[in-house]
């Protein structure tokens, strides 16, 4: 759990009020069924929204939404005040107070100065009450060919065995602490979040500023990251009619999710691993150490001689000495390479000497070290905080949502699943382990929703992806967009998961927010007949040079923002 950061959160707060006595503390706010904003720190404003713990049982009890905001400029330049924008960055289990304090400043920049950015936490979690705390010291002992072909070295059993024993442990001691009807556990579902949303919407068109805004203040102005976007399609298929502005980025599939959480994830993480060969051999031995021959290929079969020598499924059939270290090293290097795919800005450059070293502990036969240096520079993979961030936030939300299917699942009943996330991808397995803790979750939702998924929305809904992506493969936007009238997809050509702009000494690619926010896009042709089409963005960063933007054919980029018509709406911001 990010207890750490929660903590720092309230701290700031306190900082702020010993500097201004105008300011409040989350502590100190009285939550209200109005909004109710006062000043906190940095120049935002925070409030609790009071809602009921359950919208199927109104007299159940109450709960409390926390909120950030990071208001609009008065008298901006880009035009009257527009409204609220919420949102959420992912998980299940990410702060969306957390994402505000951070990133409200850059994605205002490109959606307007004149639009409030809202951050709020969802149910359960972080400072929302009541609070679902419970994997407070629950944690488990850590002691623990090609591409092509997919001949690699694998994980053994205990890998799995060890989360799904974590998650059974941390099942029972939420459903004691927070499994009660009046407890944060059976109301932490995606559903509920979403009419936590639409009561969030109905506060702000009620107030003040709701009826100065120039966009209908009755609609959801939203954006939403990786699980965000389930959450944004859960509300869009609930109440397509309070749809406002909303932009899904990094598009999770509903069915993939409510299934297994893993499926319809990973078809491109090989692709982007298999580029940093690429990027490698383009640098040259002088920028990249791990360069070898004269192809990409070339660097590809270098990394793949070391990587078939971490086997510890032989090393285990075999008895040999070090099978715990070469299980060790095999499954940090898996998870290090895992973290590289999401975050290539970050790691590629990290890559080439941890590969180094891997070839000098092969070479002196000790590998037991490598483990150590990679757990420093990737985090520890065994179950627990360190590897399975607010275990019982996530869980809640996702093993809710799927209505519990995978309760009581045994690593047999599983192998189905983790035979298709090996066949996609040599770190495949890696991915499960964020559902294998559901295989002990008990506490079950009062409320679901299960699809369908679609709808004709009061407002087009904009798509975001990657072509490249790790975990949220640009298939299911393309997958999702058609379910919901006129919606629309924006295409980054270009590889990663986060959606964030990256310092970084070597330029790899344009995010979608700085494509928004700096290029000019004129449309080139057509695509995805009849509402979707793409255009072709002139930027020079290598190695991708191109964005494709689908929008109508003859329209062109609006003030650098993600804004265009469709049936006389506007789509994004």
């Amino acid at each position: 759990m990010k207890i750490p950061f929660l903590l720092s959160l309230l701290g700031i707060f306190h900082l702020a009020i010993a500097t201004s006595s105008s300011n409040c503390t989350f502590d100190q706010i009285s939550p209200s069924k109005t909004l109710t904003w006062c000043p906190c720190s940095n120049g935002f404003f925070c409030a609790k929204l009071d809602v009921p713990l359950d919208y199927q049982n109104p007299h159940l009890g109450r709960a409390s939404v926390p909120m950030v905001k990071y208001p609009a400029q008065t008298n901006s330049s880009d035009g009257p005040y527009q409204g609220q924008i919420l949102l959420n960055p992912g998980g299940p289990g990410a702060s969306g107070i957390s994402e505000a304090l951070n990133n409200a400043n850059e994605i205002q920049a490109v959606a307007g100065s004149n639009w409030d950015i809202v951050g709020f936490d969802s149910r359960g979690m972080w400072l929302s009450e009541p609070n679902a705390n419970c994997s407070a010291n629950n944690t488990i002992s850590a002691e623990n060919i090609t591409l092509y072909s997919r001949s690699v070295p694998r994980v053994t059993d205990e890998f799995y065995d060890s989360f799904i024993e974590f998650g059974k442990e941390l099942g029972e001691r939420c459903e004691k602490i927070t499994g009660g009807q009046r407890d944060a556990g059976p109301h932490m579902s995606t559903a509920t979040t979403a009419r936590d949303m639409l009561s969030i919407v109905k506060a702000f068109a009620a107030s003040e500023n709701g009826e100065r805004a120039s966009k209908p203040s009755h609609l959801l102005n939203y954006y939403g990251i990786s699980y965000g976007t389930f959450l944004g399609q859960t509300f869009a298929s609930m109440f397509p009619d309070r749809v406002g502005n909303m932009v899904l980025d990094g598009v999770v599939s509903p069915a993939g999710y409510l299934t297994n959480y893993t499926s319809e994830s990973v078809y491109h993480l090989d692709g982007i691993i298999a580029a940093f060969f690429i990027y490698c051999h383009e640098a040259g031995p002088s920028e990249c150490s791990y360069y070898t021959g004269s192809t990409p290929k070339d660097i590809y079969e270098r990394f793949n001689q070391s990587f078939v020598q971490l086997d510890p499924r032989k090393a285990e059939a075999e008895n040999w000495s070090n099978a715990t270290d070469l299980e060790a090293a095999l499954l940090t290097l898996k998870v290090g390479l895992l973290s590289a795919a999401v975050s290539p800005f970050s790691y590629f450059t990290l890559l080439p000497k941890i590969l180094l070293d891997l070839e000098s502990a092969i070479s002196a036969q000790d590998i037991g070290p490598l483990a150590n240096q990679l757990s420093t520079s990737f985090g520890d993979p065994a179950p627990g905080p360190a590897a399975y961030e607010n275990p019982e936030w996530s869980l809640g939300v996702m093993c809710s949502d799927q209505n519990n299917r995978l309760y009581n699942k045994t690593l047999q009943d599983l192998r189905p699943q983790l035979q298709v996330l090996e066949s996609e991808s040599i770190i495949g397995e890696i991915w499960s382990k964020a559902v294998l803790g559901c295989t002990g979750w008990p506490i079950k939702a009062n409320e679901i929703f299960a699809g369908p998924f679609g709808g004709d929305t009061a407002t087009p809904i904009l798509f975001v992806s990657n072509t490249y992506d790790p975990v949220t493969p640009i298939e299911n936007a393309i997958a999702s967009a058609p379910n919901y009238k006129n919606a629309q997809l924006l295409t980054i050509d270009g590889m990663g998961y986060r959606r964030r702009t990256v310092k970084t000494s070597i330029p790899l690619q344009p995010t979608p927010l700085d494509i928004c926010h700096r290029y000019h896009v004129l449309i080139v042709f057509p695509w995805k007949p009849p509402h979707i089409h793409i255009a072709r963005m002139e930027a020079d960063i290598l190695p991708y040079q191109y964005a494709y933007f689908e929008r109508k054919k003859g329209e062109e980029f609006e003030g650098g923002r993600v804004i265009f018509e469709v049936g006389g709406k506007r789509v994004g911001f």
